[in-house]
């Protein structure tokens, strides 16, 4: 299970001998993760292999339940094991080099660093975040280094400008100082990504409290550094203009596995918003495809070969692209059910787009397939529930089309009102966004929430302008004109600002 986009705003380091009496370890943990911890790493020095294996399946059944990537210190055996996200090493651990060759491309690797030395060899060697520090002196680790002190993190900042990856800081963080650590070592050009907690968290009386009080103070100085959050409905209109020329101006290709009845629309779909389709299901061109691909998308609706569509899933994972799921009918039958619990269990998933029945029946709610047919419930909160619950246990974006569309990360809620009633009365619409939705993935992968948002507001708002046409009169001449209004509203983006009606939800 890999995590797509890794929030490294409050990672919490755990240290069991810091739990206070009547509380338990597995507890602090928990609090925390309701509090709003975005990174666990579980460090165990002394513990013995097998009783560090039993506790790491245990603390991963917790971060699998908040969505939140388990970093094991140290131990890739541990990590393997457990099948965790990653894992953290410290300068007289394993290699970098070494510790990438046994765990993979997808594994997330952090690297501990004190100097602008280290740093330059772990970015060299494929770190995907650092740990500098300490900052201040610390009760949790004996015989550190001389504190670095914020003007000691701003100069290794300083010294990865031209070559920037993900960063925390860690040593002697709390309340007290991490307002003053991350706007004091901030270069202007780069900033420290999270806070890196031990002692603030793991022995506090209520971790929950203490977690939501740093989220607090880490949000409030970004805010002041002038560092977008992406959480507005100005941010998500403003993504998706600037999303719709980006595909135009990469015209990254988009491989689909595809229903057959909708594969040339969604071709042409593909095509009018500035990608390049290809809809090959030869199982002997997946990997060379992978390599090329800008996003990868699957669409339950023919499931003739089910074994190439996780091949395809798990090669462009391999090449680091984003794979979108369609769900289609996923809760009409044993086989269908079946086959969506092997890709959420064996695919790295980005996106998961399906209708308010398919959503609904993943999540346990209620919902109903019918063929293509979304039958299921309309209340308002049972499908921000549905959403967010869904987007935490598969770590991915889900997206729930309907009347009104709701997307989510597990955290953000974006609701899109826009689409003409005569969307859902051609064959195959819901497949079109599916398309649509892994094309602004393919080009916009720094934020895969607004993409989502991006792909759906398209097709909604392109939906409303070919239904106004004067000659577009029901079904038939509506779906020529969608087509031409997808090519229309992405070479015009500045439409989407005019039509878009989106909410934010909270």
């Amino acid at each position: 299970m890999t995590i797509k986009k890794v929030d490294y705003s409050l990672y919490l380091v755990t240290d069991r001998s810091l739990v206070p009496q009547g509380k338990t370890f597995l507890g602090q943990i928990e609090r925390a993760l309701e509090g709003g911890v975005t990174l666990v790493q579980l460090r165990e020095k002394d513990t013995e292999t097998g009783p560090f294996i039993d506790f790491a399946f245990k603390v991963k059944a917790l971060t699998r339940k908040f969505g939140v990537p388990l970093i094991i210190n140290d131990r890739l055996d541990v990590a393997q094991a457990v099948d965790a996200e990653g894992v953290h090493i410290g300068q007289d651990d394993m290699p970098l080099t070494r510790a990438r060759e046994i765990l993979g491309p997808q594994k997330i690797i952090g690297v501990s660093c004190n100097t602008e030395e280290e740093a330059a060899i772990a970015i060299r060697d494929g770190a995907d975040y650092l740990g500098i520090g300490a900052v201040w002196f610390t009760s949790t680790k004996k015989n550190i280094k001389e504190p670095l002190g914020v003007q000691g993190v701003q100069r290794i900042l300083k010294s990865i400008e031209a070559n920037p990856v993900p960063t925390v800081a860690i040593g002697g963080i709390g309340a007290q100082n991490a307002c003053e650590l991350l706007e004091g070592s901030d270069t202007g050009k780069i900033h420290i990504d999270g806070l890196a907690i031990v002692s603030a968290i793991m022995a506090a009386e209520d971790p929950k409290d203490a977690c939501e009080e740093l989220l607090g103070l880490i949000r409030s100085s970004l805010s002041k550094m002038g560092v977008k959050s992406n959480n507005t409905v100005r941010d998500a209109v403003q993504f998706a203009v600037q999303a719709a020329k980006n595909i135009k101006e990469k015209t990254p290709m988009v491989h689909h596995i595809t229903n057959y009845v909708v594969i040339n629309d969604n071709a042409n779909a593909t095509l009018a918003v500035g990608a390049s389709p290809i809809m090959s299901t030869n199982r002997q061109e997946m990997e060379e495809l992978a390599a090329v691909n800008g996003a990868m998308l699957l669409n339950m609706g023919t499931l003739n070969d089910v074994d190439t569509m996780i091949l395809a899933a798990q090669a462009n994972a391999r090449h680091k692209n984003p794979v979108v799921l369609d769900p289609v009918g996923c809760g009409a039958t044993k086989f269908r059910r079946e086959t969506l619990a092997r890709f959420l269990n064996e695919c790295d998933l980005t996106v998961i787009k399906g209708n308010a029945g398919e959503i609904l029946s993943m999540a346990g709610l209620g919902g109903k397939s019918r063929g293509v047919d979304s039958v299921g419930n309309n209340d308002e909160q049972l499908m921000v529930d549905a959403v967010k619950t869904l987007a935490r246990q598969n770590n991915c974006v889900i997206g729930l089309t309907g009347p009104t569309d709701y997307v989510s990360d597990g955290e953000r809620v974006f609701a899109i009102e826009n689409g003409d009633a005569l969307l859902p009365l051609i064959t195959g619409s819901g497949c079109m966004v599916s398309s649509i939705v892994a094309c602004f993935a393919a080009a916009n992968r720094d934020d895969y929430l607004l993409s989502t948002v991006a792909g759906i507001l398209t097709v909604t708002v392109a939906s409303e302008i070919a239904a106004a046409r004067e000659y577009v009169n029901g079904p038939g001449t509506f779906r020529a004109a969608l087509i031409d209004e997808l090519y229309n509203v992405t070479n015009s983006p500045e439409l989407l600002e005019k039509y878009a009606r989106i909410r934010t939800i909270n």
